[in-house]
């Protein structure tokens, strides 16, 4: 998925409604329909795969072509992200092909090239134009992956829409009309990649990426570019969580809290009604797979050890199957969830939002204007905010009860997505530095979580009607006590490691002389007309202390461009408070 592409796939029963979509969406074939059948190569050992790349041979009429791709590039031809396409004349790979042969030679050697899968679709092109602002075009494509031996085979029918003029939002206006009529979902995986799961590679899930911004971009830039990479992350591990990927359903949890997390900070910059529509939202998603990641910790992480421990314990036995039953529960709970059209129109609005900024649609204001400052500026007093509430939070810590010990917790995962999203602004080893005192405080914190998850777990059990329920809770409760038991020789290591994160060194705060884009209000009440001078200026703090008056508006290009929240931060952040 790009800003200007979008597929979507659904079932081939679904077709006839599919068609009657584009037709309601105001679609007209603009080409008669084509056969195009794509047979796929690769070594036995899978030398491209393992590059991550596909090679194919398109046979369209008597017309060949070879292509070498990246996974994830999209299709079109050209080099442009990642593609190299020649015109051939065999029906095989061609090694001395000008543009992709040179890159091909340098990984196959050859005779290794052996077809894997092939392709064979009807494809028809549709021109959408609803309205004289925008032109999309649609492929849709319908027909078979097969193996190139043997009879594993599966259905396709995917729709490809393509911006080519006009706003952005524009193709998820279409989409969203498309849905009221036929069911369908996002997809994000190529049919190569579809192609080496027939022939036997596993889903896998996938982390997030790293993100480098530079200091000049602006922050609403930088919200996209965020966005983009949270929602990528999110539909990526898609097909791997269907299929029962623990790890893909928790990466997709991941992916929507630290999109909620970043919404979070911008807060006061955003339309209240738009800000409060894509929490509820987001809270729904993650709530939705929450159930699936407490389940595997309670089977691996918690009753596994223990199993190990004590084998010859029949109840334990017991109560792995009955937690083996619940697990599945939830996990078709979460399918259903990631398979309902409500996900669906959600990550068609989340995309439609992030890629139309619709954040504009509100007046201008001193509210909203740091949208538009360098994200240089806005970055320390972000993670400033984030680090005051976690140092807030673990203060005495010793003191502290359990439900305040996962505040801290909470504090600290927001601190740590501040960082990992804004971190490339600053120095790499300071920021390397604080994070590696991070990482072992909140592994210690997320297991005392997950041991008092797992007793408010134990009440979900479906118990029997008989005796053997009283097994099962001694049983439940031995897992229990074991894990509180080793929580008491982690307490010294906790208790240290908090003092070792709050004495860390702030990488985000500069040194003398110090540039804080702060907004400067007196603490003697001014009169409105002094406090409305005083909004629009931006102080620069030298090494003695004085204060030299720098306009906002000509530094930023506007007025007012530091909401009140984050220019405190920043001030805060300058005079290393």
């Amino acid at each position: 998925m790009t800003p200007d592409h979008l597929k979507l796939v659904t079932l081939p029963s679904q077709l006839p409604a599919l068609k009657l979509a584009l037709k309601n969406a105001g679609a007209k074939a603009n080409r008669k329909p084509s056969l195009v059948t794509a047979t796929y190569y690769d070594s036995p050992d899978l030398k491209l795969r393992r590059q991550s790349l596909t090679l194919c041979v398109q046979e369209q009429g008597t017309r060949r072509i070879q292509g070498l791709r990246r996974f994830g590039s999209l299709g079109g031809g050209g080099t442009a992200g990642g593609e190299w396409w020649d015109p051939i004349a065999a029906d095989r790979p061609d090694p001395t092909a000008g543009i992709s042969g040179s890159r091909l030679r340098a990984i196959i050697d050859d005779g290794e090239l052996c077809p894997l899968f092939k392709t064979q679709l009807r494809r028809t092109f549709h021109k959408v134009s609803t309205d004289p602002s925008f032109e999309i075009t649609a492929a849709l494509d319908e027909g078979q992956l097969c193996a190139a031996s043997g009879n594993a085979a599966e259905s396709v029918c995917e729709l490809e829409l393509e911006l080519k003029r006009g706003d952005p939002a524009a193709l998820y206006d279409v989409a969203l009309r498309l849905l009221d009529t036929a069911p369908f979902q996002m997809e994000t995986q190529s049919l190569p990649e579809r192609g080496y799961r027939l022939m036997g590679a596993e889903f896998a899930a996938v982390t997030s990426k790293p993100l480098a911004f530079d200091a000049s971009m602006t922050v609403e830039a930088v919200l996209q570019s965020v966005a983009r990479e949270c929602l990528g992350h999110l539909l990526r591990n898609e097909a791997a969580a269907i299929s029962g990927d623990g790890e893909a359903v928790h990466q997709m949890r991941v992916a929507s809290r630290r999109l909620r997390s970043m919404l979070s900070a911008v807060k006061s910059l955003l339309p209240v009604e738009q800000y409060r529509w894509l929490q509820e939202e987001l809270r729904w998603l993650a709530g939705s797979l929450a159930p699936v990641r407490n389940w595997d910790v309670f089977a691996t992480d918690l009753l596994a050890p223990v199993r190990s421990a004590l084998p010859a314990d029949a109840n334990l036995e017991h109560l792995a199957a009955a937690a083996k039953q619940r697990r599945q529960a939830v996990y078709d709970t979460a399918r259903e969830a990631i398979g309902s059209r409500r996900y669906v129109e959600l990550m068609l609005k989340l995309s439609r939002w992030f890629a139309s900024r619709a954040w504009r649609d509100q007046p201008a204001s001193e509210r909203s204007a740091p949208l538009f400052a360098p994200i240089g500026y806005v970055a320390p007093p972000l993670i400033e905010r984030r680090w005051r509430q976690a140092r807030k939070r673990s203060k005495r810590f010793a003191e502290l009860s359990q439900e305040e010990r996962h505040n801290v917790r909470i504090a600290l995962k927001k601190f740590r997505y501040m960082t990992e999203f804004l971190g490339s602004l600053f120095n790499t080893r300071e920021v390397n530095a604080l994070m590696k005192r991070l990482k072992p405080l909140q592994e210690d914190l997320g297991h005392v979580n997950d041991v008092c998850t797992a007793q408010r777990l134990i009440n979900d059990i479906d118990r029997p009607a008989d005796n053997d329920a009283t097994a099962l809770s001694q049983q439940a409760g031995l897992v229990i006590g074991w894990h509180l038991r080793e929580l008491t020789h982690t307490e010294a290591r906790l208790r240290r490691d908090v003092r070792r994160f709050r004495n860390a060194k702030p990488f985000w705060r500069p040194a003398s002389p110090v540039i804080a884009p702060a907004i400067v209000i007196d603490a003697a009440s001014p009169s409105p007309s002094t406090q409305a001078i005083e909004r629009r200026d931006v102080f620069v703090r030298g090494e003695g202390g004085q204060r030299q008056r720098m306009d906002a508006g000509r530094e930023f290009g506007g007025e007012g461009l530091i909401d009140e929240p984050l220019a405190r931060d920043a001030a805060l952040a300058g005079e290393g408070g």
